[in-house]
């Protein structure tokens, strides 16, 4: 039996559970511009867009900008821009997403991006380009880099996101001179400023006179956004169309947790995201550092763990009992203690939550994909935790039997030729040299000795125990072993 393709005039056609816009598509408009218009965007950002569409916020509906591919424009154009959300539970749910109005190609009609993000009636522009979009090399933008360069020279055919927003800004401070705000979507420190850096630094070639402007009436927003989205494959794509009754090309899926921390610095109409689940605060780093100590730690503790117990997913190391009372007491007894939680946080209730969502099977976490460039992670999800706890005289012995476990998971991932991480070749030559029973080195490698915890004899004495426990008896009976004691 044929099916229709996902448009305008199949949602009458959909199956009567899949949630679809209550709104007319032709009756709403786009005040914000995204560039990124990948899964991750929408599956986060536009689904809050969509609720507020829904409330009758009829105006923040998003034009797209791809800055390189125009794949995602082509698969959604024929559907009318609508797309099938599959939230990944218990059950399955599918709701059919109308944010996004249009997608426009970057490298095809760039003037067309120029003059959109121009418009006085654009009051918000949005990025979730990953790092590498921001072009930085040791903290700043790397101004030798080639599409760099590019803006650098010409603004004729804008290739970075910094190009495309000055030769914007240029163009509305002469037309309308209308508010703006320019928002980071991507989890990184201080991502708004980054934009702003980016922007003053090719406006201060192409149009200084433009910057005066640009301090007064552009603000340059930072926030945190949290949702897990896998790729898109067939399976998904055939799921969906025997699941909805209708045919969607680009689908796209995610798990039911969703978190949009904003920080609250608008410069014009700011959208209401708060009436749709956002969170509007005044300063966001307290939110990223509840993420990093109890969401990321807990992810690098678990992949350890469970790849040394012989476990391919995260979900299945929190099937062994001793794997998941550790992980849980490990950030509510050590880590805990030493973090300040913003006051809309319940740190217990996060912990939970977030070991909740590692448990979902229907989408599965890798052991070695969460421990890719964990030499790195590490520097920021369990060490600034540890010297916390040294400097307070806080138990930190949960964190010790951590740092023991990566030890070992270094040592057996490079022995299997299964680790990935920029410093793979160097424990490789250390282990090869003999130096499997020293902690140390591996540790001095990750960054350890900029960090108060590798000049602990006390604290560096206990992580080189429990890595002899680890290696006599198995990660998973040195676990339960410590627990019990």
């Amino acid at each position: 039996m044929k099916i229709n393709p996902l448009n305008k005039s199949a949602l009458a056609n959909l199956c009567a559970s899949v949630e679809k816009p209550n709104y007319e598509l032709s009756e709403t408009s786009s005040a914000i511009i995204h560039f990124g218009a990948g899964n991750f965007h929408r599956a986060h950002q536009a689904v809050y867009c969509d609720t507020l569409l829904n409330k009758g916020e009829s105006q923040w509906g998003i034009t797209g900008v791809s800055l390189r591919s125009s794949t995602m424009r082509d698969n959604l154009a024929s559907q009318d821009y609508l797309y099938t959300l599959a939230i990944l539970g218990e059950e399955t749910r599918y709701r059919v997403i109308g944010a996004i109005k249009n997608i426009l190609v970057g490298p095809e009609t760039p003037q067309a991006v120029i003059d959109k993000l121009a418009q006085s009636h654009t009051e918000l522009v949005t990025t979730t380009i990953t790092e590498k979009g921001y072009y930085l090399a040791e903290g700043a933008i790397d101004q030798s880099h080639p599409d760099i360069v590019n803006d650098i020279n010409s603004l004729a055919i804008p290739v970075t996101v910094y190009g495309f927003i000055a030769a914007a800004l240029i163009k509305r401070a002469k037309d309308s001179a209308a508010p703006l705000t320019v928002l980071c979507c991507d989890n990184m420190h201080a991502g708004g400023q980054r934009l702003k850096d980016g922007v003053k630094l090719i406006l201060g070639v192409h149009s200084k006179e433009t910057l005066p402007w640009v301090e007064k009436n552009v603000a340059f927003s930072s926030s945190m956004v949290d949702r897990v989205t896998p790729s898109t494959d067939q399976t998904l794509i055939d799921t969906v169309a025997q699941d909805t009754g209708v045919y969607d090309n680009a689908p796209v899926s995610a798990e039911p947790f969703t978190q949009w921390i904003i920080e609250d610095n608008f410069a014009g109409q700011k959208p209401p995201f708060d009436k749709a689940g956002a969170l509007f605060v005044n300063d966001i780093a307290p939110f990223e550092k509840v993420k990093l100590r109890f969401l990321n730690a807990g992810h690098t503790i678990l992949s350890a763990l469970g790849y040394l117990a012989g476990d391919k997913y995260i979900h299945e190391a929190l099937l062994r009992s001793p794997l998941a009372q550790f992980t849980e007491q490990a950030l509510k007894l050590n880590v805990l203690p030493v973090t300040s939680v913003p006051s809309d946080v319940n740190g217990e209730t996060y912990i939970d939550d977030v070991l909740q969502r590692f448990r979902n099977s229907h989408l599965p976490y890798g052991v070695l994909q969460v421990g890719t460039d964990s030499s790195q992670k590490i520097q920021q999800r369990l060490f600034p935790s540890i010297d916390d706890a040294l400097s307070n005289e806080s138990d930190c012995s949960y964190l010790a039997f951590a740092l023991a476990a990566w030890v070992c998971f270094v040592q057996k991932a490079s022995d299997s030729q299964q680790l990935n991480d920029p410093l793979a070749l160097n424990f490789a030559q250390y282990i090869e040299q003999g130096a499997n029973n020293d902690v140390y080195d591996f540790l001095n490698l990750a960054g350890a000795s900029k960090y108060s915890l590798f000049t602990d004899n006390t604290f560096m004495a206990s992580v080189n125990e429990y890595y002899h426990c680890i290696n006599r008896v198995g990660a998973e009976q040195a676990v339960s072993d410590f627990l019990t004691d």
